[in-house]
């Protein structure tokens, strides 16, 4: 066994404490869980399981040294070769490297792909309720093109966040260059992309970059441009983060991330979005540190939506306790959850 952990099993009856530990962890309570998992496996009739999955809390709470004194004590009990440490950042591609921490502070991952056009407006509404649920990593690395309704949509949106001083963390540098392409051509004479680009500079608190751009607007457009107001609340400029799954490259993927818990439900509107005309569809947990009890009716409603439609799901990449938290609440009766790959 090359570090993979072997725990679950769909239908598979459940080692004794993996239930109760994956429970506790899911309620935020991992020391507990961690006790209780070393109580089995100080008995003389623990099972490979619940070693595997204290192998697996003490990854995800990142014990190293406690991970590398239980690989001591597997060895000599258990007599064969134990899970080896594997640090996050080597098994993920190059952006991917989100903590969980950083994650719940920085709030929910939203993103915009494709083209920014009139058939934005739905997911940007879904933007701006998710904004009035907390922080928001706003992703607008994925837009390839952009229209004058796109644009237009998109700056009253950032202009009505900043209003309500949301907190926002935004990678726009791809959109921003795309944005720049239009300004800079003496053809173009949109204005909404300027105003979005004005927007964007706003948000951001790019003071010198937005007196430029509106001192070229006003010659461009012979109006007055409009006023600096300094933000409430800056929007902080972040690198993209990568959505592609880890243990999949399917076109068919679509990840998560962080904490899921009660406040995702605009999360999984993206799932149900992402799924549009997909036949089958994976939901790529790997980065996922946690699930709440409080989220598990947002999967089951989901994949209920989902089966409903004729679509297939598989859910890849989860950690133990994940896995067990929603095969135990049923999950796995209306989706495939496969197990993490050994490794």
């Amino acid at each position: 066994m090359q570090g993979g952990i072997d725990v679950v099993e769909t239908g598979a009856k459940l080692a004794p404490g993996i239930e109760e530990a994956a429970m506790l962890y899911a309620s935020d309570r991992a020391d507990e869980a961690i006790a209780l998992l070393k109580t089995y496996i100080a008995g003389a009739d623990a099972g490979d399981a619940q070693w595997r999955m204290l192998f697996d809390l003490y990854r995800m709470t990142r014990q190293r040294e406690a991970f590398d004194q239980l690989a001591l004590d597997y060895a000599v009990k258990r007599e064969t070769s134990p899970p080896v440490w594997v640090d996050e950042a080597t098994t993920r591609p190059q952006g991917k490297n989100i903590s969980a921490e950083a994650t719940k502070s920085s709030g929910q991952l939203f993103s915009l792909k494709g083209a920014l056009d009139e058939t934005s407006a739905d997911r940007i509404t879904l933007l701006q309720s998710a904004a009035g649920q907390g922080a928001i990593q706003l992703d607008l690395s994925g837009i390839s093109s952009v229209t004058p309704a796109g644009s237009q949509l998109l700056k009253d949106a950032l202009a009505q966040l900043q209003k309500k001083r949301a907190q926002l963390q935004i990678a726009s540098g791809a959109l921003i260059s795309l944005l720049q392409q239009h300004t800079g051509d003496v053809a173009q004479h949109e204005p909404a992309h300027w105003l979005l680009l004005l927007q964007l500079y706003q948000v951001q608190g790019k003071q010198d970059e937005f007196e430029d751009l509106a001192v070229d607007y006003a010659v461009r457009f012979e109006v007055s441009p409009p006023s600096w107001e300094t933000p409430a609340e800056v929007a902080q400029s972040i690198a993209p983060v990568a959505a592609e799954a880890i243990e999949s490259t399917s076109a068919n993927a679509f990840a998560m991330h962080g904490v899921i818990n009660g406040a995702s439900a605009t999360l999984f509107e993206e799932f149900r979005a992402f799924c549009g005309a997909r036949k089958e569809v994976e939901l790529d947990l790997t980065d996922v540190q946690r699930v709440e009890f409080a989220s598990v009716n947002l999967f089951m409603e989901a994949l209920m939506h989902l089966l409903q439609a004729g679509k297939r799901v598989r859910i890849i990449g989860g950690n133990e306790m994940v896995n067990v938290v929603l095969i135990v609440m049923g999950v796995d009766e209306m989706a495939e959850v496969v197990r993490r790959k050994a490794g």
